[in-house]
């Protein structure tokens, strides 16, 4: 799966998640930025999780701050 797949399923599941949509956003993007509560946070990591059928560890998740960290953390678990 490349960057803008795991673009578009970031912002679906933000959208599912918030209700709220976010057209330029990209990997350099803070997610802290996006104003999205820790429940929405922990909603959108469980999404995606879900549907690339992974798991983050916790102590991976602490090190995600923008949306570009999310992305390698999600490739290097997928392979």
């Amino acid at each position: 799966m490349n960057h803008s797949e795991y673009l578009q399923l970031f912002k679906t599941a933000v959208f599912e998640a918030s209700g709220k949509s976010f057209d330029s956003v990209s990997p350099e993007t803070v997610i802290a930025d996006l104003g999205l509560d820790s429940v929405a946070v922990m909603e959108v990591v469980a999404a995606l999780e879900e549907k690339l059928n992974i798991t983050i560890p916790d102590d991976r998740l602490a090190h995600i701050n923008t949306i570009g960290d999310l992305f390698r953390t999600l490739d290097m678990l997928k392979k």
